[in-house]
């Protein structure tokens, strides 16, 4: 076999194919190991009640967290309530008429150093349940996971209600899925941790 004027033998046509075939496949091999880096985020975010204001940034680099900090600040006189390290959270919503708070991250890597991706608190700072939610711990239908990037379980406008019993004390978390179809998530009290191990 001639090619550009270099002879060729069948051997090493069939070696350098083969070869060929090993480097693609290194190659994206590299590629998709590349594409599920721990993705990184640096957000500021808060919401409100009638008398406070509930702060939340994050600066987070694949597995390192940089920062991850809640504040709850009183409206009238300014003063900080609450400060606490927290898991990376990329929601914030008040719930039961702003009577509580709860925090959602859909950042993998950077939650599982802390153990929980969402939380229940009070607006003194009293947390009611911090929850890892993922395919494996059975609290959804359907959760939406990536190896190490993002795990998507809860919906963009995400709307909780609390299951109380007679006397008014909280028995579990009811939050709307990410899929429309999917069953309410059902998230315990207390804590539910899932921690990486060093």
């Amino acid at each position: 076999m001639q090619l550009n004027g270099v002879h060729l033998n069948h051997c090493g046509v069939n070696t350098m194919i083969k070869e060929c075939i090993i480097l693609l496949f290194f190659l994206s091999m590299s590629i998709h190991l590349w594409a599920d880096e721990p993705r990184s985020s640096n957000m500021n975010i808060w919401t409100e009640n009638d008398d406070v204001y509930v702060l939340h940034t994050h600066s987070v680099t694949a597995w390192t967290i940089r920062k991850s900090e809640l504040k709850v600040i009183d409206k009238k006189n300014g003063s900080e309530i609450f400060r606490a390290e927290t898991t990376p959270f990329t929601k914030l919503v008040p719930v039961d008429g702003g009577k509580y708070f709860a925090g959602f991250s859909d950042l993998q890597a950077g939650s599982l150093p802390h153990g929980y991706n969402f939380a229940l608190f009070t607006p003194d700072g009293e947390f009611i349940s911090r929850v890892y939610v993922s395919k494996k711990t059975g609290h959804c239908d359907k959760v939406s996971q990536s190896v190490s990037q993002y795990l998507r379980w809860f919906s963009k406008s995400p709307n909780i209600k609390l299951a109380k019993d007679e006397n008014g004390s909280i028995k579990s978390i009811i939050v709307s899925p990410l899929y429309y179809e999917s069953s309410p998530c059902k998230l315990p009290i207390g804590d539910q941790l899932v921690k990486l191990e060093k």
